[in-house]
């Protein structure tokens, strides 16, 4: 109890110590992204108050954030059976014509297993989506202008697919200076890992997943 209550006292003269001190910007790396967070320093030692790290942590991804392989366009990332990575996101702009405009990732698959896989029958397949710049997010629906996702093809060990991932609207709603302005900053293609069970199938018994097997690809950086 002692040694509680001296370390709630020393925790709160350093607090309030640093209420006193100048405040200053430090930029700091939160959940992969450059944070610029109100700071001070006393005795050689930098604070930030709880409530600013709270919120840089929930912007982030927060307590629900999937778990996944991280990493930047360009740069390839392994689950432990498929390797990806995002070669570009490029805009195409509405004609005015009543056609489909928005965001198209291209992407690059290939199977790091040992047998012949499927995308779709070994949990890649719905949920793929974009996080926009204010949060919101846009999903890769599974019928139409999607069909461009060959999740049923059929790929050999160390074999690739190269594939355009269109996200797009129709109507001219958003407009082409609202969607660009909002730009997408990160991909995300979750692993339904339950896919490999779905009707006592014995078929992909060497799939070998990581823990977190999903993918995040941070668009705002490039290796």
């Amino acid at each position: 109890m002692t040694r509680t209550l001296s370390t709630l006292l020393l925790a709160t003269l350093s607090l309030t110590a640093a209420s006193m001190a100048a405040a200053q910007k430090t930029t700091l790396t939160v959940g992969g992204q450059p944070t610029t967070l109100d700071t001070v320093k006393v005795g050689g030692r930098t604070y930030v108050a709880l409530d600013q790290l709270q919120k840089a942590l929930t912007a982030a991804g927060g307590s629900t954030q999937l778990g996944a392989a991280e990493g930047c366009l360009n740069e390839w990332l392994f689950n432990g059976t498929w390797r990806l990575r995002v070669i570009s996101v490029k805009y195409v702009a509405d004609a005015g014509n009543g056609n489909y405009y928005g965001w198209v990732a291209t992407t690059e698959f290939r199977n790091g297993g040992k047998q012949l896989l499927k995308l779709s029958n070994t949990g890649i397949e719905k949920g793929v989506s974009l996080a926009l710049k204010d949060g919101s997010t846009k999903e890769l629906g599974l019928s139409g202008i999607a069909s461009a996702f060959k999740t049923g093809t059929d790929l050999p060990p160390g074999a690739g697919l190269v594939m355009d991932l269109p996200f797009f609207w129709q109507g001219g709603t958003p407009t082409n200076e609202q969607l660009q302005a909002n730009p997408p900053v990160k991909l995300i293609v979750p692993v339904d890992v339950t896919a490999l069970r779905r009707g006592g199938s014995t078929l992909y018994k060497t799939v070998n997943y990581v823990k977190d097997p999903s993918f995040r690809v941070n668009l705002t950086c490039k290796k």
